[in-house]
């Protein structure tokens, strides 16, 4: 049943109990969540493809309403953003056809842009593909950086035994295509040992890199202000978050988990300081349900987005 206050986890689970509407819609909203439950970019682990309708699930118990709050972390009085948001439900997933899929994405995400603030709900991390295009499309933008949350750098060569765009590739794929220029792109999160033409390639193209060792030895406005001075000539910023990304606490539910990762606390901390640049959409991808049987991984992931949209999201009033 439908009530005039629905109490907390009960009713249909869209994001932040906000109202489900049709991409028409999307216009009277300052920010549109969408799902887009494709895992076929995915080389290891399965299960992304049930991340959208979980972190909805984790999200009804808060809203991004302007509360007056108090936070903890920091000992200090916080006001959240008043944000007027919907949900716009998943995008459709042609199985089989990642090419087709790609375009039907970067079709949804351009309309949404073009207007609204998109949050793309993942997925594996192929969909960066689409929604990146689709936010270049659909914003009337000069100069677009990204900035990547990740253990790995994804910027793997193609194979004939996955997709052509898959989730180690699609970073590769937009730098050769010329959609990305690798001089804009920062990446948080690298660690391990990896093939040596994947690293190769990233700094052949420019990309800078933050590893998990280094962002763990940096305080959060350190790493706050390598941010904001690497953007800080761009007039739109795409975030990408893989929860793959964080310390392997809270990254055991993910499609591809290392050790290591950066802290979580501090990452919520950097995501809250992004006021400081016009981000202009944002994604968070590679949640794994199945492989998350305590939750923690996708309460988690709400956290990443609540932190980010209640705090870290600059409102274009707001922006000098």
């Amino acid at each position: 049943m439908k009530y005039e206050d629905d109490m907390i986890h009960s009713g249909i689970p869209t994001f932040v109990a906000s109202e489900y509407v049709s991409l028409d819609e999307v216009k009277d909203y300052e920010i549109a969540v969408v799902g887009m439950p494709d895992e076929m970019g995915l080389t290891y682990r399965g299960g992304a493809s049930e991340a959208p309708r979980k972190i909805r699930e984790c999200s009804m118990w808060k809203k991004i309403d302007g509360m007056e709050c108090y936070d903890y972390d920091n000992r200090c009085y916080v006001k959240t953003n008043n944000l007027k948001i919907c949900d716009v439900g998943d995008m459709i997933v042609y199985h089989g056809d990642q090419e087709k899929t790609m375009e039907y994405m970067i079709d949804v995400v351009s309309k949404i842009r073009n207007t609204t603030f998109p949050v793309i709900l993942g997925g594996d991390h192929s969909i960066t593909y689409g929604s990146f295009i689709g936010v270049k499309k659909g914003g009337n933008y000069k100069k677009v950086g990204l900035l990547q949350f990740d253990a790995h750098n994804d910027t793997e060569p193609d194979t004939p035994y996955f997709p052509r765009i898959n989730h180690s590739n699609q970073f590769t794929n937009l730098i050769k295509e010329g959609y990305l220029d690798g001089h804009d792109m920062l990446t948080i999160g690298l660690r391990g040992i990896c093939n040596r033409v994947w690293n190769d390639f990233a700094e052949e193209q420019g990309i800078t890199i933050i590893t998990a060792n280094e962002f763990n030895s940096m305080t959060s406005q350190e790493v706050a202000n390598i941010i904001k001075e690497k953007f800080k000539d761009f007039d739109a910023v795409y975030v990408t978050f893989d929860m793959d990304s964080l310390e392997l606490a809270y990254s055991q539910g993910v499609g591809t988990p290392k050790y290591n990762g950066i802290n979580g606390m501090k990452a919520l901390e950097v995501l809250r300081s992004l006021k400081d640049i016009n981000t202009v959409a944002f994604d968070l991808v590679e949640l794994s349900p199945p492989h998350d049987p305590s939750g923690v991984t996708a309460f988690m992931a709400w956290e990443v987005l609540y932190n980010f949209l209640a705090v870290g999201y600059n409102k274009e009033e707001n922006r000098k």
